[in-house]
């Protein structure tokens, strides 16, 4: 794109937080990621589990119950986690996207969001372990987030979920699935998404230029290292120079953003990628689209899953803002 689109507000770009955690910037290795990934989780679940195990909520959300299954398709199966809530139900439902930069992550190291979730919200969670690049390209780990999406419409009843309230959510790269998942449900005819919760995420690939908020914390210190005047995560594609712009990778470069769910932004504010949730949010905007958007400040990318004071703001005003259960179903 030529041009950046407007922002729907103007931020701060303060400093971050004292109590903010920044861990050190990932490097992955291309050359052996398989190996890659397995070392990586462990240190990073290993981290995590040494934040959460200290916070008043951790016993609590590790009695939340979960049934692994897979999603049986042709050619392979997905892996999904269910964490079930606590009561009788019907429950909200949410379908959630973990991020990592489409090539980095699992359900174990993001484990104790969606339980949080799960405990707090009294959510019911569906989230895959989609497949990742370099080995698997675009759109391979889109159609595994969108194919758990109609599964879970179709079977969330099932765990005592109610698919009328069936929302999406993911973080950085994770929000940019959820995103692209809602742009393929409207395409497809696909099942109703009541909502979508678009965490700090990555909305373009096309900017080749650096927005403010990459100018001002892509260059390291606030976790994540981004510079668009250098290309964005090429490895996500067979052909980055034309695929880029694919609305299904890049939703703020499409063309018609036009009925879609409603969506709830959660962003950090020292973070290189919140221009472009901004400008997502200001173009679903002006497609006539209902957006709600927050702000943390002082918090940087991934904050979500690093218990802090905000992550349970963040967590809790994403509760709030979950669309309700209906009292009586056709």
């Amino acid at each position: 794109m030529t041009e950046l689109y407007r922002k729907y507000l103007e931020p701060e770009y303060g400093e971050a937080a004292p109590d903010a955690v920044i861990d050190p910037s990932q490097d992955f290795d291309m050359e052996h990621p398989t190996e890659y990934r397995i070392r990586q989780n462990f240190e990073t679940i290993t981290l995590l589990t040494q934040y959460w195990q200290h916070t008043y909520c951790f016993p609590h959300i590790m009695q939340i119950r979960t049934v692994n299954t897979c999603i049986q398709k042709a050619d392979h199966d997905i892996p999904v986690r269910i964490y079930l809530p606590e009561g009788e139900g019907p429950s909200q439902v949410m379908v959630f996207y973990h991020g990592g930069g489409w090539m980095m992550n699992s359900l174990d190291v993001y484990d104790y969001v969606p339980r949080y979730l799960a405990k707090y919200g009294n959510l019911l969670v569906i989230t895959p372990e989609y497949r990742l690049a370099p080995e698997n390209k675009f759109p391979k780990g889109l159609d595994d987030c969108y194919d758990t999406m109609v599964w879970a419409s179709e079977h969330c009843a099932e765990y005592g979920g109610d698919p009328s309230t069936l929302s999406v959510c993911g973080d950085s790269a994770g929000g940019n699935l959820a995103a692209a998942v809602c742009l393929r449900a409207r395409d497809e005819k696909g099942p109703a998404i009541a909502k979508q919760f678009l965490i700090f995420p990555a909305t373009t690939f096309g900017l080749r230029t650096r927005t403010d908020s990459e100018k001002r914390y892509g260059d390291g210190g606030y976790f994540l290292t981004l510079n668009s005047e250098q290309g964005f995560c090429d490895y996500y594609f067979e052909h980055p120079e034309t695929e880029y712009a694919h609305p299904y990778a890049s939703p703020l470069m499409a063309d018609d953003l036009s009925n879609l769910p409603p969506a709830c932004f959660i962003s950090a504010e020292c973070d290189p990628l919140l221009d472009q949730a901004l400008m997502y949010a200001a173009k679903l905007q002006d497609h006539g689209n209902a957006v709600e958007y927050h702000i943390y400040k002082g918090m940087v990318h991934a904050f979500l899953n690093r218990p802090q004071a905000k992550t349970f703001e963040a967590m809790n005003d994403m509760i709030a803002a979950m669309p309700g259960v209906k009292k009586s179903r056709a």
